[in-house]
């Protein structure tokens, strides 16, 4: 397995992003602490030392051992548990929305920067600091969730389920998996390689989607849910590293919240007011602000007959509406449901890494850009909760390379900023490079020499008659359609004989940049069938977290 780093990739992060990652200084105003100095850490560590986590540590260790020994997690991870109860243990917390067959590989590689980082400040900081993964399975956008894409001997291939949850806006973790579940996982598992590994990772994927619910089975009806099916995939595919999956839905974990979403309740005015401040501060940085927030949001959900939905607020009275009826409630009466139960409330994108410090003394969060923007609008909207933002980690970038793919990036001499930056000014080159007429120069010259040769017959013709002028014009423009005809022609045989290189160019596109970076939407599960299951900890022995943000290509089977 060999890596390159590719430090000029930026794989089109935003302005504020580029600012954040290699110039923190300029953004600086909108968060707390810079992710490239250690110093930030140990001022982190003293902070939640010194009365900054107020979490329920006991309560939150048994809900997430409960939790953990459903999905079947192994020691190290039970070990890692128990470390949280200690007072002085802190976490390092990435997260993501369950998505089938475990989406898109960042989410593998936001794990993988967690436990990296865990390892590295537990070590740096002499105490012990442990890997968190938060499912966010109280989501509801399930067309976002219910597809990914796979490797394939020429590109790609799109899976998706087609039938939605039972309830349109009913959060992924609390909805059992339709039916057409068990179609989809065989269709995928087909398509797998034909590998010594294929059995195992084809065994785990089914087993994974049909075990009973890890949560309450009152929640989803006694069948397993989307997060479910990710969470338990996700505690195979890291197994030993001692990665904690916590489940934003999880009912014990609401109870705690109880305060905290009475708190928001209370403070919907600040909490609005800090996350405009925000807004305000972000653009005079000269950023756009990426989260919208309508001027009443409560910038909470409350569920009703199992449906997720916005609150809102004005003064004392507070409401959601459904497709048939508005439901309201006065301020006091809403803080008492909250209080009595948590567990139908959950938080909307502002208050979602604030609830996170709830739970989690945590140290750091690990962001993909688009985190990491929004988390430039929220400084104050922690503070006015009484927290304060973590050191904001960015995740680990990768690119998987399998060999057929590096030969042909070899063949045609590409490096891997070729692919993403300039693909098609390379295969246009390959095309000039593999032209041996010169087709354009060889048309430019007899355009050249036919357009002064019929110029001097025209002026001969029109000694006969002056009024053939329009008559020649006439034929020297059929005589141009037909050369650039046949221009066009030649070019279309130069390209049919240059079909091999061009399907190679476009194999490269659809495996290394399938509308976007790789790690952005295909699976890593093929991978794993085809390279082995313990791929992710080969993966962690081989790189190391690097200290500032590249990206770096992976050269499997090697």
């Amino acid at each position: 397995m060999r890596v390159e780093t590719v430090p000029a990739v930026r794989l089109s992060p935003s302005p504020a992003v580029e600012a954040y990652l290699t110039d923190y200084a300029r953004v600086a105003a909108a968060y707390e602490y810079d992710w490239a100095r250690q110093e930030s850490f140990v001022r982190r560590a003293v902070f939640l030392r010194d009365g900054g986590y107020r979490g329920r540590r006991q309560a939150v260790a048994a809900a997430l051992e409960r939790y953990n020994r459903a999905l079947g997690a192994d020691q190290a991870v039970l070990n890692n548990i128990r470390l949280l109860e200690r007072d002085d243990c802190l976490a390092v917390v990435a997260g993501q929305q369950p998505v089938i067959f475990t989406g898109p590989a960042y989410t593998v590689y936001k794990a993988m920067t967690a436990i990296r980082l865990a390892r590295i400040q537990s070590e740096r900081l002499g105490q012990p600091v442990v890997p968190v993964f938060w499912i966010a399975a109280e989501d509801h956008d399930w067309h976002e969730v219910s597809w990914v894409l796979a490797p394939s001997a020429e590109g790609t291939v799109r899976y998706a389920l087609s039938e939605p949850l039972e309830g349109e806006r009913r959060s992924v973790g609390l909805a059992p998996m339709p039916p057409s579940v068990t179609d989809l996982v065989e269709a995928f598992i087909a398509t797998l390689p034909e590998t010594e590994f294929k059995p195992e990772v084809a065994q785990r994927i089914r087993e994974a989607a049909a075990d009973p619910p890890a949560l309450d089975p009152a929640l989803t009806g006694g069948r397993p849910s989307l997060a479910d099916w990710f969470a338990r995939l996700m505690t195979w595919m890291f197994r030993g590293t001692g990665l904690i999956m916590l489940n934003a839905s999880d009912p014990a974990l609401r109870q705690i919240e109880a305060d905290f979403f009475v708190q928001a309740i209370r403070e919907q005015e600040k909490v609005t007011a800090a996350y405009a401040a925000g807004c305000r501060r972000w653009e005079a940085l000269g950023f756009t602000p990426t989260v919208e927030q309508q001027p009443e949001s409560m910038h909470l959900f409350t569920y009703v007959a199992g449906e997720r939905l916005p609150l809102m607020g004005r003064g004392n009275r507070c409401w959601v509406r459904d497709r048939e009826a508005e439901l309201q409630w006065s301020r006091d009466d809403l803080i008492e449901r909250a209080a009595a139960h948590p567990e139908c409330f959950s938080t909307n994108v502002m208050l979602r890494p604030v609830v996170q410090g709830v739970l989690l003394p945590d140290l750091a969060v690990v962001a993909g850009p688009g985190e990491i923007s929004y988390f430039g609008l929220f400084r104050d909207v922690y503070r006015v909760l009484g927290g304060q933002m973590p050191v904001v980690y960015p995740r680990e970038s990768f690119t998987l390379v399998e060999p057929p793919i590096a030969r042909i990036m070899a063949k045609q001499g590409l490096t891997l900023e070729d692919v993403f930056f300039r693909l098609d000014e390379r295969k246009q080159e390959l095309l000039e490079r593999e032209d041996r007429l010169g087709i354009g120069r060889l048309f430019a010259e007899f355009r050249a020499s036919f357009g002064s040769q019929y110029a001097a017959l025209i002026e001969q013709v029109l000694k006969l008659d002056p009024h053939l002028s329009q008559v020649a014009e006439e034929n020297r423009r059929q005589i141009a359609v037909q050369i650039n005809k046949l221009e066009e022609k030649a070019r279309q045989q130069h390209r049919k004989n240059c079909e091999v290189a061009l399907r190679q160019f476009e194999r490269l596109k659809a495996t290394l940049i399938p509308g976007g970076p790789q790690e952005r939407a295909v699976s890593v599960l093929p991978y794993l069938a085809k390279y082995g299951p313990d791929l992710v900890q080969r993966l962690l022995a081989a790189t190391d977290l690097p200290d500032r943000w590249v990206h770096r290509a992976v050269y499997l089977g090697g």
